[in-house]
């Protein structure tokens, strides 16, 4: 249905089988300049919300043949945008959780004033628009992001693969002629087209993860042994910077079903992020658990944290928590960790990250049973 001009009334459903709770809400509702709909019992009410497509509902509970709570899971069903309000001379509180639970986004208990009715439906449709306008702006950040992918696919990886080429033809050419100061700045631009072909490959997995291209296969998964594979990778690393790699695995864990090559990708990604944090003679730990629902993997260092104030937004493309006393080890895509979300989300999973500022972080990923 198209998008309502502005300049319109927005139109109201009141469905209850009362007719004056209906007459009442009418008058008290017009008077703000409001369309009002009636309906007295739940079959015509979903039948003139899907005629007109009401911006907000105010759904009696307790009504004859359909109930109010299958009135409201059949508009949340039907009609996405819509707001529902419960009102009811029932109250209780089971009945509001239930109400909420199935898609209504308040309730109103009878008997009520023409003025909370009014500040119910401004509040109502406040929340409405908000809802709307950040499902637009979502849409924006996608779209300018397929964009952005795209541009970096096409115009950026050629020039960079031909600028590659020309240094390593003046290095070939020059020879033994290169001074050191010039071999030096030689190799600081070969290391900023890797950090940008890097970036370019990033932002290709991700679009990649997006479209459903990316995890390959999901299969059942020994989750312990794809962290081992982690492990062992990064044991290197962490021993040449100092950090004590201890590992914790529970067993007899469930498997999962997932991609292990993305997963494995995950896992090394987050302890290579520890690793930049991680003072020499720190630890980072990889610790396994499971619920009755879910296979829990946690990946703790005692590194320097997170700011409070950026803890929100470290899932974010290109937002990096690093500070200046950790520049040199902390240049990467910013990409890493918007990655890893991805990867989670593609497996129903989720990833959250906790901290304090200098007591370290804890990511904790979690996966379907």
């Amino acid at each position: 249905m198209p998008e309502k001009s502005h300049m319109e009334p927005e139109q109201i459903l009141v469905i209850d089988d009362e007719q004056s709770i209906r007459d009442g809400c009418r008058q008290a509702l017009e008077k703000l300049g409001y369309t009002v709909h009636e309906a007295s019992d739940g079959t015509e009410g979903v039948k003139i919300a899907r005629d007109v497509h009401p911006a907000l509902a105010f759904v009696d509970l307790k009504m004859p043949v359909v109930s109010g709570i299958e009135v409201i899971e059949i508009l949340a069903r039907d009609i996405p945008d819509i707001v529902q309000v419960v009102i009811t001379g029932y109250a209780s509180v089971m009945s509001a959780v239930e109400s909420l639970k199935k898609g209504a986004y308040d309730y109103m208990p009878k008997p009520f004033t023409p003025d909370q009715l009014r500040a119910v439906a401004k509040r109502a449709l406040d929340h409405r628009k908000l809802t709307i306008e950040a499902r637009r702006l979502r849409e924006e950040k996608r779209e300018i992001e397929q964009n952005f992918i795209t541009f970096v696919s096409h115009e950026m990886r050629s020039p960079l693969a031909t600028i590659q080429q020309y240094l390593e033809a003046l290095e070939m050419t020059a020879g033994a002629c290169l001074t050191q100061e010039a071999s030096d700045i030689i190799d600081r631009c070969h290391r900023r087209i890797q950090n940008l072909e890097d970036l370019v490959e990033h932002w290709l997995d991700i679009r990649r993860i997006d479209n459903g291209t990316f995890v390959h296969e999901r299969t059942p998964l020994d989750i312990v042994a794809v962290l081992k594979r982690s492990a062992d990778e990064m044991s290197h690393l962490c021993k040449i910077r100092g950090i004590h790699l201890e590992t914790n695995f529970s067993e007899g864990l469930p498997a999962i079903t997932g991609d292990a090559e993305s997963l494995l990708r995950v896992f090394i990604n987050i302890i290579g992020n520890a690793t930049k944090y991680t003072p020499a003679d720190g630890t980072i730990t990889v610790e396994t658990d499971s619920d009755d629902h879910y296979v829990i993997v946690r990946i703790s260092d005692t590194g320097a944290g997170i700011p409070a104030d950026k803890l929100p937004f470290i899932f974010e493309p290109f937002y990096r928590a690093g500070g200046k006393e950790n520049r040199d080890r902390t240049k990467g895509s910013g990409l890493g960790l918007t990655f890893c979300s991805r990867i989670m989300e593609a497996h129903n999973g989720k990833i959250t990250g906790d901290s304090r500022e200098g007591e370290g972080a804890t990511f904790t990923l979690l996966f379907p049973r």
